[in-house]
């Protein structure tokens, strides 16, 4: 379901990767930072779940690069690049606080 509330914890799907732990913002393509990798992109809402109650099903296993980093903060510096803008289109942007 579409996240309502800008900095909501989730674990994000972008193609090609596993799901993430990352923040969100809100719109029609929710804006989202990627903990451990601090890289920022837009998904669809349906590629977007909550963190709580998905942390044993996504938030192990993975062995990218960045992951367990990611997964460290989240726990442990959640408010980390909570000031960082994401572009959601050419002219406008969400900031997430």
């Amino acid at each position: 379901p579409p996240h309502s509330l800008s900095g909501d914890l989730v674990f994000a799907k972008m193609k090609g990767f596993p799901f993430w732990p990352a923040r969100s913002g809100f719109k029609k393509r929710i804006p989202v930072f990627y903990f451990g990798t601090h890289q920022t992109g837009t998904l669809p809402p349906e590629n977007v779940v909550p963190y709580v109650g998905n942390k044993m099903k996504y938030g192990s296993g993975v062995r990218i690069k960045g992951f367990s980093e990611g997964m460290w903060e989240i726990q442990n510096t959640p408010g980390v690049g909570s000031k960082l803008k994401v572009s959601v289109s050419s002219n406008a942007s969400c900031v997430f606080v």
